[in-house]
């Protein structure tokens, strides 16, 4: 096993965050919601992510400082993103909501407002004063070194030093990502509820059409 750091994001890791997100959107299928949501390919997707990335806007999951990266020589082999929902005064889907509407031409927020309400019967809300675990990759190179589960603890124990007594870690998972949800697992997260579409219609823009909500107690015992 290689030698591994955990730190903190910067703005150039941009590109390798890039790569989490459009990865973990996809939960292992080819269905990356932001080209089929928005009406964009996946060479515009990178860019637009990059830009919302560099606008700095703290607090969701297109943020630089939600992520820790595990870096081995040099290289980053594996990040992951979580945040505490509601910090910096907004919600998370308000700020990434903000961000979308600043960035993405018209017509993409055009097209996804047509299939807000198939997508929304899968949504599953943030619950406040709780940490979010968000995008999660690992690069193929590095895989079988455990760096998700790492990562997650690595994750945790930053934001619970940020914000002393946060109640629970949540995360939502894609009911394909067999890989992601056994880690969690591990990690000592439970299956809490799901949300799950009868309309076959939502596969042809999200991997699944079942989302699992996964928590994990944080209180002291």
């Amino acid at each position: 096993m290689s030698d591994f750091i955990f730190r903190d994001a910067t703005m150039a890791d941009i590109p390798f965050l890039v790569e989490t997100i459009i990865e973990a959107e996809k939960s292992g299928t080819d269905k990356l919601s932001y080209s089929t949501v928005f009406g964009l390919t996946e060479d515009e997707v990178r860019k637009y992510l990059a830009d919302m990335l560099s606008e700095e806007v703290d607090g969701c999951e297109l943020s630089v400082s939600s992520f820790v990266v595990a870096e081995t020589e040099g290289n980053i082999a594996a990040a992951l993103s979580a945040w505490i929902e509601g910090i910096e005064g907004l919600p998370s889907a308000v700020l990434k909501g903000n961000l979308l509407n600043y960035t993405l031409p018209a017509h993409c927020i055009e097209k996804a407002i047509t299939l807000n309400d198939m997508i929304r019967e899968i949504h599953i809300e943030y619950s406040p004063d709780t940490i979010q675990i968000g995008a999660g990759y690992v690069a193929s190179a590095y895989r079988g070194n455990r760096l998700l589960g790492l990562l997650t603890e690595a994750i945790l124990e930053r934001l619970i030093k940020i914000k002393p007594g946060v109640p629970e870690a949540c995360a939502q998972i894609f009911s394909c990502n067999t890989p992601s949800l056994k880690t969690y697992e591990k990690a000592g997260f439970t299956v809490f509820s799901n949300k799950e579409s009868a309309n076959t219609e939502i596969t042809k823009y999200l991997p699944s059409n079942k989302k699992f909500l996964l928590k994990k107690d944080l209180k002291p015992a």
